[in-house]
């Protein structure tokens, strides 16, 4: 006798459910807040392709293959497990299963590293849009994305929508041929706009599309009382919770400091492909390393930037012949002992350890240069000996070196960033290893101070709040581009129209 599997669904996971096998909507966008339970009904959409579909290939859609193996695939593998599906019983992940006695698909893969193989030859090929190639060739009887705000909306039609086209006579009146299946927190960056949009387009076109939006508190049921409490204690902040948990939508920042940051300019992804790949069937915590990281020139020196104060924010990039490229992010806590700061420097050369030039240019704010209580160091001589310890050849710039005005960091970042004059150089962003930093730029404020423009600093000053992001990582970022490249803004300080250049 067979087992029978009961499955209890929360009202937003039904009305999903309902769209697609009772209202024969093939187009689903689920903005749901964290604790939802997206990634339950993402493997219940999967089990169900699947199941309607034996032999079918299917696209699991992520911005890049470093996000499916890390983030997308452990949940969908739970989902799938609180379904009956078990890894390497049911299904298989980098590989063909054929030696299990598992059924061929209809279309054969090129390859198998990136493929998800279910007992019944359905597959479901993982789909990276950082790889122009990634679903090239790919025929497709339907499409899941989890973090679609993520996704780039140009690259998800040509590389991803424009393959779900396959059809085959025995799956014609299958309700899931051809679905489109989204799901996302609500975004907290410019570049998600795309995804919000849709719920305009879905309340043109009724029939069709689904955009279903939920907060946690509708799962209530499945989460512990005490989680939501626990979430707004340690959110980094009440915009992030609200947007995270509460699926509130935040409001666009209009006075930003960072006013010429454009998302679609600045921001690149640059992963190696070829080695994630190679380790999608075998991988741990500690292979996302810098392998994975394309975007360093291995020859040259790292710029490590720390901004210091009740939380240290990291940021490392590398001062290229054509352009600024920031790299990564780290960030830790901070208190009266070194743990945290120790912590941030073990993180920081654990993730580059693979790299044999291992040369670093420290710069830091004004509090890097305070001795620190009971020792005759300051922040920034501990910081620089702990880095020696580790192997790594420093090299400090930011020794007795004065603050910054904050007018002046104003107008030369936004001069890089509007690029309008060869003089200064373009900034770069990697934009999936920064994803606090790219939130703290898109949301720090300016305002007119006693001395020109400011960044404002509030929520800084709230100890409530988590920090991450809020202005701390912009902060770091601003102090190695304010003292490589102030000398290039002297020249225009006479001539310089501040409407102009940035308006």
């Amino acid at each position: 006798m067979s087992k029978i599997l009961k499955v209890f669904l929360n009202a937003a996971q039904l009305a999903a459910v309902i769209a697609v096998t009772v209202l024969k909507k093939t187009k689903i966008y689920l903005e749901w807040g964290r604790g939802t339970g997206k990634s339950f009904i993402l493997a219940f959409f999967i089990k169900e392709m699947v199941k309607q579909m034996p032999g079918a290939s299917f696209a699991l859609v992520g911005s890049t293959y470093q996000q499916i193996l890390a983030r997308t695939l452990p949940s969908t593998k739970l989902g799938l497990k609180k379904l009956g599906l078990y890894h390497g019983i049911d299904y298989v992940v980098g590989k063909n299963g054929k030696s299990l006695g598992f059924k061929e698909p209809i279309y054969q893969p090129d390859k198998w590293n990136n493929i998800i193989h279910f007992s019944n030859g359905a597959i479901f090929q993982l789909v990276s849009l950082d790889n122009p190639d990634s679903g090239r060739g790919l025929n497709a009887f339907g499409i899941v994305a989890d973090e679609a705000a993520l996704l780039d909306p140009v690259k998800l039609y040509n590389n991803v929508k424009t393959t779900n086209r396959a059809v085959e006579e025995q799956f014609k009146k299958c309700s899931m041929l051809g679905i489109q299946v989204y799901a996302s927190s609500t975004p907290l960056t410019k570049k998600g706009k795309w995804f919000t949009d849709m719920e305009a387009v879905a309340n043109r076109k009724p029939k069709e599309y689904a955009f279903i939006k939920a907060s946690a508190l509708i799962n209530k049921l499945n989460i512990r009382p005490e989680w939501f409490q626990e979430m707004k204690d340690e959110t980094p902040s009440e915009l992030i919770y609200n947007a995270e948990i509460l699926n509130i939508r935040p409001k666009e920042i209009q006075n930003g400091f960072y006013l010429q940051l454009k998302p679609e300019r600045h921001y690149y992804i640059n992963y190696n492909n070829d080695y994630l790949e190679s380790i999608t069937a075998d991988y741990t915590v500690n292979s996302f390393n810098c392998n994975q990281d394309n975007d360093i020139v291995k020859n040259r020196p790292l710029i490590l930037s720390i901004d210091w104060g009740t939380f240290i924010s990291a940021v490392v990039s590398q001062n290229l012949p054509n352009e600024y490229r920031v790299l990564k992010q780290f960030w830790a806590t901070q208190s009266e002992s070194s743990q945290d700061h120790e912590d941030l420097i073990n993180d920081f050369d654990e993730y580059y350890k693979p790299l044999h030039n291992r040369v670093v240019h420290l710069y830091y704010g004004h509090d890097g240069n305070t001795i620190r209580k009971g020792t005759n160091e300051t922040y920034g001589d501990e910081l620089v000996r702990i880095l020696r310890a580790k192997g790594w050849t420093v090299y400090d710039k930011s020794k007795h070196k004065p603050v910054a005005p904050h007018n002046d960091k104003y107008i030369l970042v936004n001069m890089m960033l509007k690029e309008s004059s060869s003089r200064f150089k373009p900034i770069r962003i990697n934009e999936q290893n920064c994803p606090d930093l790219t939130i703290s730029l898109e949301r720090a404020e300016a305002a007119e101070g006693k001395n020109g423009i400011q960044k404002v600093k509030k929520d800084e000053r709230n100890a409530s709040m988590k920090q991450q992001h809020t202005t701390h990582l912009s902060d770091a970022f601003d102090i190695p581009v304010y003292s490589l490249f102030k000398s290039k803004l002297k020249k225009d300080t006479e001539s310089l129209d501040l409407p102009t250049v940035l308006g």
